[in-house]
């Protein structure tokens, strides 16, 4: 894979809540973490106890460090490995250990923890191993978001070109609008009136049969006269049973055959008689060949235009497009599935909720705690919905779309410390993620 270092960037890595899991740990350990890319930028902010989050962030800002944190660099590059080790700021009990974050096995990120004492560097010792784990599990997860590509920034520049492209005609703007609204009841409609403006006999849709690469799977089809059975035999072609160069050819500038380069052997042989003039392209996804578009004209003798030829290609192009975003957003899905279990690992208690309070994930340390299923239940008896907060709850600290709190939690008998954020989360439009901490870090 082509990594573009420039690319993985805070907010790239605040969509993956790539942030959240790196404070949580941090914050359960009570060490100062901060992530740097290997040009020293900063990519997740400093955190850690306020005692010394002050100086701790001017120290990760100066200048000054840069030439020690690129012998860092320089280390992890040249062994692949994590690192613990003294660090000369001028205090004998602070330690730093650094944990090498990968994108497709290339070193994009360095996540620091820093021990200012010597109670936290015996938690920074006993935490070392644990860091370069999840570490580890990140790379993975990043990996895995960065090849599907989805990005807020990509998302856009995929529906900007989309958007050119629904200039060129008036049916191109209507196909682009069911792949952009999502309206596949609209699909039938678009596919007759590209059929009417083409004036064809059929357009099919075959995908690629992944257990026998010479057979194709017919998924779709459009026929003037509407579709059935006498239609599926005019266009069955379901085997690459031409020659290898016409196979070959098809999955790469695609065919096109009309009155001047249809011959009787052609005619005969590759369509079975049944077509006059036909345009086959190849329908790529993520780079790979899936399956082909084929514009077929049975009923008289023609020659296919250019404007035709374009048309039937950009009507492919934008086919190729919908399913590549399709398995973008499968391959998200599947990342969020690794973030989950990355959730699960951890101690602290964590629970993902819709505005109305719904409660649509909690973590196992949680579930465990209640011993009771509480998916879809009504999170208030853990943690109410801010709105209902009583105004003796009075926030300790506010950001930007993140409240901590503590309050006492009935359900759990102890007082937490309540770190409560708001996020897009999968098909919900907007969620509450909530996590808890035993005040003073203390579990019962």
């Amino acid at each position: 894979m082509d990594i573009d270092i420039k690319s993985i960037t805070p907010e790239f890595l605040k969509s993956c809540k790539v942030d959240q899991l790196i404070d949580g740990f941090a914050s359960a350990c009570e060490l100062y973490s901060v992530v740097l890319d290997i040009n020293g930028r900063i990519l997740i902010e400093p955190s850690g106890p306020n005692a010394y989050l002050g100086e701790f962030y001017v120290t990760m800002t100066d200048p000054g460090y840069l030439e020690t944190y690129q012998k860092v660099v320089n280390f992890i590059i040249a062994s692949g490995e994590a690192m613990y080790s003294e660090i000369d700021d001028g205090n004998p009990d602070s330690r730093v250990s650094v944990a090498p974050i990968f994108v497709d096995n290339r070193f994009v990120a360095a996540w620091i923890l820093y021990a200012h004492n010597k109670a936290q560097n015996q938690k920074l010792f006993k935490s070392f191993d644990k860091q370069n784990t999840v570490a580890q599990c990140l790379s993975d997860i990043i990996t895995r978001l960065y090849a599907g590509s989805i990005t807020i920034n990509e998302d856009k520049k995929i529906r900007t070109e989309l958007e050119f492209e629904r200039q060129c005609k008036e049916i191109v703007n209507e196909i682009l609008d069911v792949i952009i609204n999502g309206d596949k009841s609209k699909v039938t409609d678009i596919y007759e009136k590209v059929g009417k403006i083409m004036d064809v006999d059929y357009i099919v849709y075959y995908t690629v049969d992944r257990t026998n690469p010479t057979k194709m799977i017919l998924i779709d089809y459009w026929a003037k006269g509407g579709k059935c059975e006498e239609a599926e035999k005019s266009f069955g072609w379901e085997h690459d049973h031409y020659s290898q160069e016409i196979a070959a050819q098809i999955r790469t500038d695609g065919l096109i055959i009309d009155k001047h380069s249809m011959t009787n052997q052609m005619r005969v042989e590759v369509f079975n008689g049944n077509a006059r003039a036909v345009m086959v392209f190849p329908v790529y996804v993520m780079g790979e060949y899936n399956g082909r578009m084929i514009f077929i004209e049975n009923s008289k003798e023609r020659v296919w235009t250019e404007a035709e030829i374009t048309f039937a290609k950009q009507i492919t192009e934008i086919i190729s497009r919908d399913l590549e975003v399709q398995v973008r957003k499968q391959e998200i899905d599947d990342g969020w599935l690794m973030i989950k279990d990355v959730a699960e690992a951890l101690t602290d208690y964590m629970l993902v909720r819709s505005m109305d309070g719904r409660i649509i994930f909690a973590n196992s340390s949680l579930r465990e705690k209640l011993g009771e299923e509480i998916i879809g239940r009504d999170s208030s008896f853990i943690v109410p919905m801010q709105d209902e907060y009583p105004e003796d709850i009075l926030s300790m600290e506010t950001a930007r779309r993140v409240t901590v709190y503590q309050r006492y939690v009935d359900v759990l008998g102890d007082i937490y410390d309540i770190t409560e954020s708001f996020h897009r989360w999968r098909t919900y439009d907007r969620v509450s993620i909530v996590i808890l901490e035993p005040a003073g870090n203390k579990k019962n």
